[in-house]
This record gives structure tokens, C-alpha cells and sequence, in this order.
């Protein structure tokens, strides 16, 4: 069973160290800059791999830079709603109104239609990278809240729990220092799948309109080339090529998180 998790972990971490070298170290794949301009829509060639866009830059180099700019909306959205799910899925384990207050909120939150709100809270508060994130991580939370509260609440029935607080330990040293680290499992999975979901979501803003045009993103190339007529001029690559970047991207993360949900629960005391 183990061997059939490792050739999964394999594809997803090749493909990751190609797209973190492509983010960290652009100039070992492209030659050109960033804004380095040249005549517009050329053709692929080997001085272009995929040719040149309606503002005369190089696609390939596009892509490259826009990696880094995607993984980085990506991962950062993806720890904010680990952070605000663990904390508010703790929360709605606990007993009293702070519990029912929690529990109150993820029931709203898992209502609202989520990417409605988040075009409407895009064009309202603009499209910068971090007010993306900040929204992305609002609207995201709900799922990892439900798989934290059902763990913890399992962990809460626990002997050694019971123990802690026979010896006088307070509700917060409980919380962090035997429930959390417990959590290890779920939120490892839940943040690895949440970086393809959060990478999805910002693509999808980002080719409706609503990315940050200074820091252009693989979904707002999608949205560039739409836009800019890349049907008509037949650059089929323009349009075509991002998007198989995010599917890769995204698989690996999953290929990853693949591995991780096989192994065995164990609770640390």
C-alpha cells in the first residue's frame, strides 16, 4: 500500500522543485527581463519559445515570472485559512457560548456562495495581491474549522486530556501543547489540499478581471490573452499554456497531499 503512495509523492515533488526553481531562480530558464520588449505577436521560435504577446514580451518569460507571483498567492492564502480554521475550529469544540458562537459562524460562512462574494469583495476593496489573499482566506476556512473541531473533539474524550486537568493545567496550555500538536495529521493534508484550492480560486479571479495587473499571475496572463486577441492571432499557446501550469501546480500539491493521507493517526500525549 505504501508503494503505491510513493510513486504519487515522487510525480508531485519533481514537479514542485520545478515550479520553486522556476519561482526562486527565473534567469536559469529565461534569458530575457521581465518588461523586455520586442515586436508583437511572434511567432514560437527558438529565440521565442512561445512566442510574443500584444505588448511585444516574451510568453515564456510571462510564464516563468508568473510562477513565482501564483505560488506565492497560493501558499500565503493557503496558511491563513490553516491559521483562522484551526483556530476557529478549536474554538467550536469548547463548551458554552464561545463554542456556539463558533459553530454559529462556520454555519454562515459555509452558506454564503463563495466565489459571488468574493467578485463582489474584489471589485469593492480592489484587486492588490494581499487584499486577494486576506479575501481567498476569509471565504476559505469553513472546511479545515469542520475536520479540526471533529479531531479535537474526538481528542477531548481522551484519557490524558482528563488528566491535564486533574493537575490544574489551564485550558490554554491544554490546547497548545497536547491538542495542536495532535492536529499535525489534518493540518498537513488540509494545507496542502487548501494551496490547490486557494491556487484555483485566485486563477479564477484573476481571468475574470479582478488580479493584481502589477503582479501578473498565470490567470491573468489567461485573462491578458483573452482579452488582447490572442483567438484571433492564433497564439493558441498563450491561452493554453498557463492553464496547463496551474493544473500541473496544482497536482502536485495533490500528488503530495496523496501520500500524507495514508499514514496512521497517532495521538501524542
Amino acid at each position: 500500500m505504501r508503494r503505491k503512495r510513493i510513486l504519487p509523492m515522487i510525480i508531485g515533488c519533481t514537479l514542485l522543485t520545478v515550479f520553486l526553481l522556476m519561482s526562486c531562480f527565473p534567469g536559469l530558464f529565461t534569458q530575457y527581463g521581465q518588461k523586455e520588449m520586442f515586436q508583437k505577436w511572434l511567432p514560437a521560435s527558438s529565440a521565442h519559445l512561445l512566442g510574443t504577446n500584444a505588448l511585444g514580451y516574451d510568453i515564456f518569460t510571462e510564464l516563468i515570472y508568473g510562477a513565482g507571483q501564483t505560488m506565492f498567492v497560493g501558499v500565503a492564502s493557503s496558511l491563513m485559512t490553516l491559521f483562522l480554521g484551526t483556530a476557529i475550529g478549536t474554538a467550536a469544540a469548547s463548551k458554552g457560548w464561545l463554542g456556539g458562537a463558533a459553530n454559529g459562524l462556520s454555519n454562515v460562512f459555509m452558506l454564503l456562495p463563495r466565489l459571488v462574494t468574493l467578485i463582489v469583495l474584489s471589485g469593492f476593496f480592489g484587486s492588490s495581491v494581499w487584499n486577494l489573499i486576506v479575501l481567498i482566506s476569509v471565504f476559505s476556512w469553513v472546511g479545515i474549522a469542520r475536520n479540526v473541531r471533529a479531531k479535537v473533539m474526538h481528542i477531548n474524550e481522551l484519557p490524558f486530556i482528563e488528566n491535564c486537568m486533574i493537575q490544574g493545567y489551564s485550558k490554554a496550555h491544554t490546547v497548545f501543547y497536547h491538542i495542536i500538536p495532535n492536529l499535525s495529521d489534518v493540518l498537513l493534508s488540509r494545507f496542502l489540499l487548501g494551496v490547490n484550492s486557494c491556487i484555483m480560486m485566485e486563477s479564477t479571479l484573476s481571468f475574470l478581471g479582478f488580479g493584481d495587473l502589477y503582479h501578473p499571475t498565470w490567470g491573468t496572463m489567461i485573462n491578458f490573452a483573452y482579452k488582447r486577441g490572442a483567438f484571433l492571432r492564433q497564439a493558441y499557446a498563450y491561452l493554453l499554456i498557463p492553464g496547463v501550469c496551474i493544473m500541473l501546480l496544482s497536482l502536485s500539491f495533490y500528488f503530495i497531499s496523496l501520500f500524507f493521507e495514508g499514514r496512521k493517526d497517532t495521538i501524542r500525549e
